[in-house]
């Protein structure tokens, strides 16, 4: 179950929340559902506090026996009581006897997932406080003793009676309301509704059930125009800012211009410390929350897991990259980049559903991913680096930024940008989603124009993946830009888009990301071993040479050093023989070859030959 509203009395400005709509007239509206806002949700006002009762409590009629909700206080048989769900009787006496069960309660609609299961209940309750909530819960909850359904309600504000917990059990299992919902497990898109914890934007029909409270972390502070002048504007003249602000605009874009089921891909800012990259992190997080909305990669894979599917079609924003395990983040990038977690068995046998997302992501750190896994002795892989772009983003004037905006140095703007973005958030992400569903434009043409901006043009591989989520970026801050969410200027967000391409580009290096690997790989063992595990072919040395790695050879064009097949695969460690001389021979480092080869043969110390691979590194080497 999870809250959906807090409702309280003095909270006029909201308007009311409309009726639920019968299931038969439901299924009739087919598309025609109201896109309505449920941010703008009236409350269910009390008449009176709790705590103690008006001048004049009205009698009321009670039929006994019964369970019934009181908002208010009731007086019946000459006796005052406090509002709430009772159950009314007559004891063995003849005397009527009233049993306070929780604070009021009202089960207003039936909830089910758009499968036909995930049965729940929208609730409407009294806090301790008098004001109203609403959530849903699942009716599994109800199954034994139901002690962390009563436990999530009480930490919501209910009031339960310790005494009478399975009286309300019953209470709930024997409502039948006429209303219907849809149940979402999950944030984001659902049809024409873009679901978060404690609102709905399109269909309010659609609501969020979670089968636990968790904390919710799009919450609100301040104003959009106090966050559009004091964050986005400020952005402007720093692409670091302008891209992290377009990253966390793009997460609904993922399935709405992309057409991508699941997965997405991640933005990984790279450098010195205390140079702006937490403040750029902070100002992407406010466009959906408060600087709480920022994580840390100091977690389990399962913690980023259940992280992710819980802010599904928005952004994960994660700092400091050398927190995470160097052993396991090669496969925590994999998993949060496909969009699907890991499957897991059910205790009582068979399979659970495996959580999936679609989402992008920002990071920052120190280090690049690959220098962070080689910490464990790893390499990066192309389809790791390809999901997790590596921006240098602390070399610009300011470290991270390039223009302070009137502020005297680079500390005072990045305070200042904190202190903003902690003030005014939570606001820029949802109304983005508002205008899109309000656009009539045809999202999955405006994206595949964007890659084919000459700004984006990319060759192939690797390199076209990486422009295609930068484009992606791109696109969102430009619409943005065009419904009046962000103060920026038309085509700004590009040209930040383009620049952290550029970026990425330099950082990474030309050539695709395995034959770079194999290329440094083969040229750092020959700067390590060449004078210990390498001999001259012709040698009349009688010094042996322990684990022998091959042979070298002085020719015209410089030294050719001649590896054994083994030692090759060490150099190139995690690839095999074929596509290490794949990357060989793309390079221009292979010096001799067989004709349907590549390697050659060479006279051994006996009397046969051995086959080795001719090795002569370019003086640029790999780049």
């Amino acid at each position: 179950m999870k809250n959906t509203k807090d409702q309280s009395p003095s909270d006029s400005h909201v308007p009311a929340v409309p009726d639920v709509i019968p299931l038969n007239e439901w299924e009739k509206s087919g598309d025609k559902s109201p896109q309505q806002d449920m941010s703008e949700m009236s409350p269910l006002e009390p008449k009176s506090p709790l705590h103690s009762p008006p001048a004049e409590v009205p009698e009321t009629q009670i039929k006994r026996p019964s369970d019934r909700t009181h908002d208010d206080w009731f007086r019946s048989d000459g006796e005052d009581f406090k509002p709430g769900l009772y159950h009314h009787m007559i004891d063995r006496n003849g005397n009527p006897k009233d049993i306070w069960i929780c604070s009021p309660i009202h089960a207003i609609a039936m909830s089910r997932s758009e499968h036909g299961d995930n049965y729940g209940l929208l609730l409407r309750f009294m806090t301790a406080e008098g004001s109203w909530r609403e959530c849903t819960m699942q009716m599994q909850a109800l199954a034994s003793s139901a002690d962390d359904l009563r436990g999530e309600l009480l930490d919501q504000g209910a009031r339960i009676n310790p005494d009478e917990y399975k009286r309300l059990n019953r209470w709930l299992m024997a409502q039948h309301p006429d209303e219907r919902i849809v149940a979402a497990s999950r944030t984001g898109w659902h049809n024409n509704a873009f679901v978060l914890p404690s609102r709905t934007i399109g269909d309010a029909r659609v609501r969020f059930q979670s089968e636990s409270v968790g904390h919710d972390n799009f919450t609100c502070s301040g104003e959009l125009e106090g966050w559009q002048s004091e964050v986005a504007e400020p952005c402007r003249g720093n692409p670091v800012l302008m891209l992290s602000v377009s990253i966390a605009l793009a997460g609904p874009l993922v399935w709405l211009a992309k057409q991508q089921t699941s997965g997405g891909a991640g933005v990984h800012l790279v450098g010195d410390s205390s140079r702006g990259k937490t403040t750029a992190l902070q100002a992407a997080a406010s466009v959906w929350g408060p600087p709480e909305f920022v994580g840390t990669w100091r977690a389990t894979a399962n913690g980023l897991e259940a992280k992710a599917a819980a802010l599904n079609d928005t952004v994960l924003v994660l700092d400091e990259i050398s927190e995470c395990d160097p052993r396991e983040i090669g496969s925590i990038v994999y998993s949060l980049a496909n969009g699907h977690g890991k499957q897991r068995a059910r205790r009582t046998g068979g399979s659970r559903v495996a959580q999936r997302w679609r989402l992008m992501a920002l990071s920052s750190g120190e280090r690049t991913l690959g220098e962070h896994m080689a910490e464990a002795g790893r390499n990066s892989k192309a389809g790791q680096e390809a999901r997790l772009l590596d921006v240098p983003a602390t070399r610009q004037t300011h470290g991270v930024f390039d223009s302070l905006h009137s502020c005297p140095d680079g500390r005072a703007f990045a305070d200042q940008m904190k202190r903003t973005s902690a003030t005014h958030y939570g606001h820029a992400g949802p109304a983005f989603v508002k205008a899109l569903l309000a656009s009539d434009a045809d999202f999955p043409a405006l994206h595949a124009r964007m890659p084919a901006r000459p700004e984006f043009a990319a060759g192939g591989g690797q390199d076209a993946r990486a422009a295609t989520w930068f484009a992606l970026a791109a696109l969102a801050g430009e619409l943005a830009c065009e419904h009046g969410i962000v103060p920026w200027k038309s085509g700004e967000a590009i040209e930040a888009a383009a620049w952290a391409l550029q970026a990425w580009r330099e950082n990474r290096g030309s050539g695709e990301t395995e034959d770079r690997q194999i290329l440094q790989g083969i040229r750092e063992f020959i700067e390590r071993h060449g004078e210990a595990r390498f001999s001259a072919l012709q040698s009349n040395s009688i010094s042996p040479v322990r684990d022998r790695a091959g042979y070298w050879r002085d020719e015209p064009g410089g030294r050719v050093f001649l590896f054994f097949s083994g030692a090759l695969r060490e150099a190139a460690n995690g690839y095999n023989t074929r596509r290490i001389t794949e990357a060989l021979d793309n390079a221009g480092w292979l010096a001799q070859r067989d004709p349907k080869a590549r390697s050659t043969r060479i006279d051994g110390e006996g009397d046969g030959q051995i086959r080795v691979y001719a090795v002569r590194p370019s003086e640029e080497g790999p780049v």
